[in-house]
């Protein structure tokens, strides 16, 4: 991922509303097109995003872009998230802490609202009158970190990169996903979170750094407040 990446989810996240989702303390992510916004990185080849049943494919081939959509409102602060995600297919993993060789097969992110300090993200945001974009954490398949480190983003200071499944996971397998979000943000960043200002979930691929090339999968994607 490249500084042109942090650029363009800024600009995307401020220019394109999100449509409204119905939930209430717990929230299913529909992930039908009509309910995502893509977030293409200038320069850089989209990835593909297909529906294949109730699962999102993503082929990233030397690609990076993201599916991202608005966390409702009317969602009760959730403190959980869960998943289910399979890589079939990626080239050789590498190293999430460096800049220009930080590719991924798989991603989750969540962003929260700013808390007011002044970034790339949010100063991009507030221009465009847009929800500002503070902390951000990131879910990583595939890295040559092992499972469960926690890295600084090497582009952005209040970002977190968390190693969910590093250089042993198991192709071709679904594998289930469940993340403390509140336990997470702590460990990350020291503090305990607002989650009232948790704003936006995304799913990713990236291969461009390395032209490499990969194919996965991601599928129930849920919140909930415990």
């Amino acid at each position: 991922m490249t500084h042109r990446t942090l650029i363009a989810l800024a600009l995307v996240m401020t220019l394109f509303p999100t449509k409204g989702v119905q939930a209430s303390e717990g929230w299913t992510v529909s992930l039908s097109a009509s309910a995502w916004q893509t977030l293409k990185v200038p320069g850089v080849r989209e990835n593909q995003f297909v529906l294949r049943g109730d699962a999102l494919q993503v082929i990233s081939e030397s690609s990076a872009s993201f599916r991202y959509v608005e966390i409702p409102r009317n969602v009760h602060a959730p403190s959980h998230v869960s998943w289910r995600w399979r890589v079939d297919a990626h080239s050789s993993l590498s190293s999430q802490a460096t800049k220009g060789r930080d590719d991924r097969p798989l991603a989750i992110h969540v962003w929260f609202d700013t808390d007011g300090k002044a970034s790339l993200l949010s100063s991009f945001a507030s221009v465009m009158g847009r929800p500002k974009v503070g902390h951000l954490l990131t879910y990583v398949w595939g890295a040559t970190e092992p499972a469960e480190t926690v890295l600084t983003n090497p582009y952005y200071e209040r970002g977190r990169v968390i190693i969910v499944v590093g250089q042993d996971g198991r192709k071709g397998q679904w594998h289930d996903v469940r993340r403390n979000i509140v336990a997470d943000y702590q460990q990350a960043f020291g503090d305990v979170p607002d989650m009232s200002k948790l704003r936006y979930l995304a799913i990713s691929a990236d291969t461009d750094d390395l032209m490499g090339q990969s194919t996965g999968s991601v599928r129930a994607v849920t919140f909930h407040t415990r």
